[in-house]
């Protein structure tokens, strides 16, 4: 088994399931063995893995430190509120047509003989 070192980043309690069964089965772990280790049932482990939102943030922190996946939090400046953007309202001098932008960048292809 080698060890992995990544940056990843999670938004939701669907990636925090599938880092959590990734590194299990790295380990070489059931979710039999991973559930006892943790002191829950195997179904809690299912549905950790699955995503389930209402999992108590005390036994998730505990998978992860049983699994030694450390958690960084990066504290960004937030720009703004964030909002689906529909470029059709633009203004004409904002939209971007990228039909002539590929028409104009395209080189015809040539056949060699």
């Amino acid at each position: 088994m080698t060890v992995r070192e990544f940056l990843m980043q999670i938004r939701t309690p669907k990636e925090i399931g599938l880092l959590i069964r990734d590194q299990r089965k790295q380990l070489g772990w059931t979710q039999e063995v991973f559930a006892k280790r943790l002191g829950v049932s195997r179904l809690w482990v299912v549905q950790l893995e699955q995503g389930k939102a209402t999992a108590q943030i005390g036994l998730v922190m505990r998978a992860l430190n049983e699994l030694d996946v450390p958690i960084q939090v990066d504290v960004l400046p937030k720009i703004g509120p964030r909002r689906a953007v529909d470029y059709r309202d633009s203004p004409p001098s904002m939209q971007i047509d990228l039909d002539s932008i590929i028409r104009e960048t395209s080189v015809p292809y040539k056949f060699k003989s």
